[in-house]
């Protein structure tokens, strides 16, 4: 049997965890920067700002700031103050979870169309989070370890209550999202907007919240107690912070649903296909201009990209067969006769052209 509290396996996980803070914390420094160009148009004004927006920038520096901080524990070559460091690293630990969460609280709200029992249950989650969160970051403990280099915590089994606490806040808003979902949406529909507003981001972030908390309750020791809580905490920002730029996309007009048409040359057979579209803003323009292949604000037009088409049929007028007594008038405007003569059709008005008129059109506007 393994014994969790030898030395020498504290020392092998230890190694394991810096490897794997070094992996995570990459993976979010690429989600970082290329998804800067959301906040540069915010503060450009060619999105419309909203108040959310706070939430989202929020959650997204402060995970930015914990890798940061998670970076100079493990990576630092000289002795520092770790109490103050770990008591950072938690503060911003459970800083992001809290943005998160309330990111999830604010979509939750949204899909109740601001119910008041909804957004009430909502807020005291968040303000019970905000309570664990004070409370932990007052309990962390961590000294330095000069064989290993860096800083070892201590009294660790202390964060249960956080994580078994984020994860029923993250279960919740789920729940909370799926019911009023197929509640305003029965049927299957229901599933495809599950799938469009993001909520696989959510069930992933509650999957990976799972392990921090099944080792915490295990408390095998303090390496293992805490080394998944920056993964998960990091894949929830992630989920949270993708879900409202999708979201924020098709609210502004810059994700655009359509279908299109194609007919079959050889069969006649008309097909149809959804199509996803996303529109960037022009660059120099107001919040609310668009690109030549934009829409405006809601509009849910299809611009015209090609010119318009237009179908022409043509016929001979001497292809019309004309009556015998018709021939005869020279000086007259000719006329059609059915079963009676020309000379009763005289008030009225010539149906076939004349000679100088030999094509007559019939143009028919497709759109």
């Amino acid at each position: 049997m393994v014994d969790w509290k030898n030395p020498t396996t504290l020392i092998h996980e230890y190694g394991a965890w810096d490897k794997l803070i070094h992996v995570v914390d990459g993976v979010y420094l690429w989600e970082f920067i290329t998804n800067l160009s959301f906040e540069w148009s915010l503060l450009q004004g060619r999105r419309q700002w909203r108040w959310t927006a706070s939430f989202y920038i929020a959650c997204r520096v402060a995970t930015f700031a914990e890798v940061l901080t998670t970076f100079i524990g493990f990576d630092t070559t000289s002795e520092i103050h770790c109490r103050i460091w770990s008591q950072t690293v938690a503060f911003f630990v459970y800083a992001v979870g809290t943005f998160s969460l309330s990111l999830y609280a604010i979509r939750s709200i949204a899909v109740w169309q601001r119910s008041l029992v909804i957004t009430t249950l909502s807020v005291a989650i968040i303000l019970s989070n905000v309570g664990a969160w004070v409370r932990r970051v007052i309990e962390a403990r961590s000294k330095w370890n000069p064989t290993l280099g860096l800083c070892v915590r201590s009294h660790t089994h202390t964060a249960l209550l956080n994580n078994t606490l984020l994860l029923a806040t993250e279960v919740v808003f789920l729940l909370l999202m799926v019911v009023g979902i197929c509640y305003r949406n029965p049927g299957s529909r229901a599933f495809k907007i599950m799938y469009r507003e993001g909520l696989l981001w959510l069930v992933t972030a509650i999957i990976v919240q799972t392990v921090p908390s099944v080792f915490l309750i295990l408390n095998l020791n303090d390496v293992l107690n805490v080394m998944f809580v920056t993964p998960s905490v990091i894949c929830t920002s992630i989920g949270a912070t993708r879900m409202y730029r999708t979201l924020s996309d098709r609210q502004a007009g810059n994700m655009l649903d359509f279908w299109e048409t194609s007919r079959d040359e050889t069969t006649g057979e008309i097909r149809f296909r959804r199509q996803t579209q996303f529109i960037k803003a022009t660059e120099g323009q107001g919040a609310d201009a668009a690109c030549s292949t934009a829409l405006p604000m809601g509009r849910l037009v299809r611009t015209q990209t090609q010119a318009e088409e237009r179908f022409v049929e043509r016929f001979e007028a001497h292809d019309i067969e004309l009556d015998d007594d018709c021939d005869s008038a020279k000086d007259t405007k000719p006329c059609v006769a059915a079963d009676e003569d020309c000379d009763s059709t005289k008030d009225a008005k010539p149906c076939v052209a004349t000679d100088d008129e030999l094509v007559t059109e019939w143009v028919a506007h497709a759109k």
